[in-house]
């Protein structure tokens, strides 16, 4: 159970400054705020929440009987504003979070409005704070399902049973499970249901509210409709936060078999519905599976096309049958951590943000190559490349960015060749596990940091998670984030809030040697499935991130490195030691990563270091001019067994910035200004500075 507590959930700002906005409403009018006042100024400051909680509830006519109610001294919604902040925050709690936000006012707010005893017509029914596809379709709202004949069929079935008119879509989110109940939908509203189904309206209900008075009211409501209710959340609605929560829930589906009302949920697999409901097994067995596969891209190209109909018709936009084949193989090749026709629909819906945007009439190629880089990151130019083509330039910019590893890049490139040429037996796995080895200092960060520039467009594509953060059995509640009913439910995963949100990453795994071997049992799950279920019943994918773990472990000892090179079966012999074969087996590719030598320091402070010191001393009126005595002498003071080139970067603070620093004018120069010379040398084996 949540150890959080209502008095210590605070406001948001916007809530803040709501309350600000009602008082100001009563000081103009008289009187004590009320949840008149709190949903009015919601209403109109924050008319986007109601319509998201409630969408077919008309605001407008709402504000009307609301400004009535006041005028009037109708006191039937009159509760304490006290008692609605009391219940949001509760409502906050609930959610595992600590702040108060217009949601949950909103949520609170409308659940009073429904259970009172007002017979308004501005009132939302609880019916109405759903969605009524029926109404959608006779609307032309919703372009022609197809290719789901199949399941369409299977659910129809499952409604019309006269003892358990229950279904539950089972399929990964994004593979078209609303899709289905659309179709159900227009069957419907065509006339072509079964008998038992005919002039039912289908409601689709995107969140409920935690409250008897809402489910109570809601299970009269849809049974005197005859109402087909879809409950979309279902994995979220099941998985309660807390034993209380579980039991409302569960007596408000026990009510819904009772009164036989047809039911439609959807969970990502049968096993999450077992687990979740488990406890419940008279309920659990009442439900029927129907299955919902991802489409072909055959299929997913009629869709597209259907959706290319609607687009044309509602928004006047052209888009030919080419353009909608690049988008399902750009979609195909490029997006692996949603199915089809979902990954497909998402990047025609970015194609077509574009072109709307830009006040074109026609969605042009370029614009699905625009839109694939917001969605994954990749430079435009990458993105007109063929992935063959694109994978030629990873060994030369790697060998740019990382000095002295020619072989670790050569493991790395030959095993993204398999993928990028779909050899790849396990494409919903990771886009790469990768296990860099080797001393401190040589490269294995930053080598992660070029795979996501390189692959992703940016180095802040990449999450780079300590491992000794990990080490103890307590901490894989942090790693995953923490389940119902124990202690920090609520407190999110950073990994898989990442990953969640920032799909087309690299995740950096530094010293996977310290992590717990629970730890490593939860990532070999994300290495063979390619996804993990969080605390929250939520799917994170895994499919287009590169996942990279570091280990400065060696063959000799744990501590200090030899230069002598040792054998891929020394390295393995070694990792055994540390690992289980199940972890180790799941790792694509061991880089070996070599110590570095003089001459790689030498061109590392070439390259690297001495370029940006200059750009930076340029700025303030300085040209740093460094001998070739001087760069032996740094590369020579920086070479390090232990440290790499961590060690090069202190001489460089310590000997040679230290030296400079009273030669730096405190103001920047001014554009234009021909820099003063400064010459770096050596005298006396010490760095000395010469004025030119």
């Amino acid at each position: 159970m949540a150890h959080s507590s209502a008095d210590q959930v605070k406001l948001s700002a916007p809530v803040s400054r709501l309350l600000h906005h009602v008082w100001a409403l009563v000081q103009a009018a008289g009187g004590q705020p009320d949840a008149r006042h709190l949903l009015l100024m919601l209403a109109q400051h924050h008319p986007r929440v109601l319509h998201q909680l409630a969408p077919e509830l008309d605001i407008q006519q709402l504000q009307h009987a609301l400004q009535q109610e006041l005028e009037t001294g109708d006191t039937a919604f009159a509760f304490p504003i006290e008692q609605v902040m009391e219940l949001a925050a509760e409502q906050a709690v609930r959610e595992g979070v600590r702040r108060i936000a217009v949601r949950h006012l909103g949520q609170i707010l409308l659940q009073l409005r429904c259970a009172g005893a007002s017979t308004n017509a501005a009132d939302p029914s609880v019916l109405r704070m759903g969605l009524n596809l029926n109404e959608q379709v006779k609307a032309g709202a919703l372009p022609r399902v197809v290719g789901r004949d199949e399941e369409i069929n299977n659910l129809m079935e499952a409604l019309c049973r006269p003892i358990n008119p229950y279904a539950v879509l089972v399929g990964l989110e994004g593979v078209g499970r609303r899709a289905v109940v659309q179709g159900l939908a227009q069957r419907i509203v065509a006339g072509n249901a079964p008998q038992p189904l005919r002039n039912r309206p289908v409601i689709v209900f995107p969140q409920l509210f935690d409250a008897p008075e809402f489910y109570l009211k809601l299970v009269e409501e849809a049974s005197a409709a005859g109402a087909i209710l879809y409950l979309e959340p279902f994995e979220i609605f099941l998985n309660a936060p807390a034993p209380p929560l579980e039991a409302l829930r569960l007596q408000f589906l026990s009510d819904l078999v009772t009164r036989r009302i047809p039911l439609i949920g959807a969970v990502s697999s049968m096993e999450s519905l077992r687990r979740q409901i488990g406890r419940a097994p008279d309920l659990l067995k009442r439900f029927q599976p129907v299955p919902v596969r991802p489409l072909n891209t055959e299929e997913t190209l009629k869709v597209l096309q259907q959706l290319r109909d609607h687009f044309q018709t509602q928004l006047g936009l052209e888009i030919d049958n080419e353009t909608l084949a690049l988008i399902v193989q750009v979609a195909s090749e490029r997006i692996q951590h949603r199915p089809f026709p979902d990954k497909a629909i998402m990047v025609l819906d970015y194609a077509v943000g574009i072109a709307r945007m830009r006040d074109q009439r026609r969605v042009e190629p370029m614009l699905v190559w625009e839109a694939l880089k917001q969605i994954t990151g990749l430079p435009i130019g990458a993105g007109e490349q063929t992935l063959v083509e694109h994978l030629q330039g990873l060994k030369q910019f790697l060998q740019r960015q990382i000095i002295g590893q020619d072989h670790a890049i050569e493991t790395l490139v030959n095993m993204f060749s398999l993928k990028i040429r779909q050899l790849d037996l396990h494409p919903e796995r990771p886009n790469g596990v990768f296990l860099f080895v080797g001393p401190a200092g040589v490269g294995k960060t930053e080598t992660a940091y070029a795979l996501a520039e390189y692959f992703f467009g940016a180095r802040d594509r990449l999450l780079h998670l300590d491992m000794s953060q990990f080490s103890e059995p307590y901490t894989v509640a942090q790693f995953t984030g923490a389940e119902p009913r124990y202690t920090n439910f609520g407190t999110t995963s950073p990994l898989l809030d990442f990953v969640a949100e920032t799909p087309f990453c690299v995740v950096l795994l530094d010293e996977i040697e310290k992590a717990h071997e629970n730890v490593l049992q939860v990532l070999i799950q994300i290495f063979d499935e390619g996804h993990f279920v969080d605390a929250q019943g939520q799917r994170v994918s895994f499919a287009d991130t590169i996942i990279v773990m570091t280990s400065n472990l060696h063959p000799e000892t744990e501590v200090g490195f030899l230069q002598e090179k040792h054998s891929l079966e020394d390295w393995r012999r070694l990792l055994k030691e540390y690992f289980p074969t199940e972890f180790i087996r799941h790792i694509d590719a061991l880089c070996i990563f070599q110590p570095l030598e003089k001459h790689h320091l030498r061109q590392m402070i070439e390259t690297r270091f001495l370029p940006r010191l200059q750009a930076l001393y340029r700025q303030r009126g300085l040209e740093l001019v460094v001998d070739e005595t001087a760069l032996n002498w740094l590369a020579e003071r920086g070479t390090s067994e232990h440290y790499g080139a961590r060690e090069l970067e202190r001489v460089i603070e310590r000997e040679l910035l230290l030296l400079v620093a009273p030669e730096v004018p405190l103001e920047p120069a001014r554009s234009g200004t021909p820099g003063r010379a400064v010459h770096i040398t050596v005298q006396n084996n010490r760095l000395c500075l010469q004025n030119g």
